[in-house]
C-alpha cells in the first residue's frame, strides 16, 4: 500500500483579517466622503470688516494724557 502523508491543519484566519480590514477601510471612506448635511449658510459680506484698509482701534480712542 502507498503511504499518504497527512499534515496537521494550520489555522487559516488570515482571510478573516483581510476582510475586516477591507470593511474598515470602506466604512472610513464612506464616513469621510459622504456629505449628507446641509452646507453652512454664509453671511453677507460686511464692507467695514472686509476692507483692505483697517484702522487699529488704538488710533480711534483718544488718550487722556494728550491734554
Amino acid at each position: 500500500m502507498a503511504e499518504i502523508k497527512v499534515e496537521p491543519k494550520r489555522g487559516g484566519l488570515g482571510w478573516l483579517w483581510a476582510i475586516i480590514l477591507i470593511i474598515l477601510l470602506a466604512v472610513a471612506a464612506w464616513y469621510f466622503f459622504s456629505n449628507t448635511g446641509p452646507a453652512p449658510a454664509t453671511p453677507a459680506a460686511d464692507s467695514a470688516r472686509t476692507s483692505l484698509f483697517q484702522v487699529p482701534m488704538t488710533s480711534l480712542v483718544e488718550d487722556s494724557s494728550n491734554g
